[in-house]
């Protein structure tokens, strides 16, 4: 959401997804570190998705529902991954064989 121009961009060139949308400014997922970001920006699309599915199909008020689940995930991915993980080094580039 709101990363059009970036996301066409990713699609055409294959360079780098787009990371500066409206769900990227929540404060959730802006102040985080940066290897934790897209999971809780997930999270936070997941919830967004089901609270407008609830708002258009019932009119029911169950934010405060889906505020604590919000914050259990957080915390819980914040726990999960504390600190980066590793990167893992590609194998070395083998020239194909041009004798054949």
């Amino acid at each position: 959401m709101g990363a059009e121009k970036a996301l066409f961009r990713f699609l055409r060139t294959g360079r780098g997804s787009p990371k500066h949308g409206v769900i990227f400014q929540h404060p959730y997922v802006h102040t985080a570190p940066r290897w934790q970001r897209g999971k809780i920006a997930r999270a936070l699309a997941t919830k967004i998705s089901i609270a407008a599915r609830i708002d258009y199909f019932t009119k029911e008020d169950r934010s405060s529902e889906l505020k604590q689940s919000l914050d259990k995930r957080v915390e819980e991915i914040k726990k999960k991954y504390p600190r980066p993980s590793p990167k893992v080094k590609a194998p070395p580039y083998k020239q194909p064989d041009s004798r054949r």
